[in-house]
């Protein structure tokens, strides 16, 4: 693996890490306003069932980069 390949599946690792601890958080943070009924502004994207999708997106999106990294280690190996 040369070394351009390897920042390639670094930032691919990267990038998964910090989408999958962004949906933690947010969703922590759902699950928190679902349980106490807290009225967020209306600009706020993450409530109710709309927030649970957008939620879910950002799980399915780190899934993809992650797949992505694992075709391409494999390949570079």
């Amino acid at each position: 693996m040369t070394k351009q390949q390897h920042l390639v599946v670094m930032a691919l690792d990267m990038i998964t890490t910090f989408l999958m601890n962004i949906g933690d958080v947010i969703f922590v943070i759902w699950i928190i306003q679902m349980i106490t009924r807290f009225e967020p502004h209306s600009s706020y994207p993450f409530t109710g069932l709309t927030g649970a999708l957008y939620i879910f997106l950002i799980y399915l999106f780190a899934l993809a980069i992650y797949l992505q990294e694992i075709r391409l280690r494999k390949k570079y190996h």
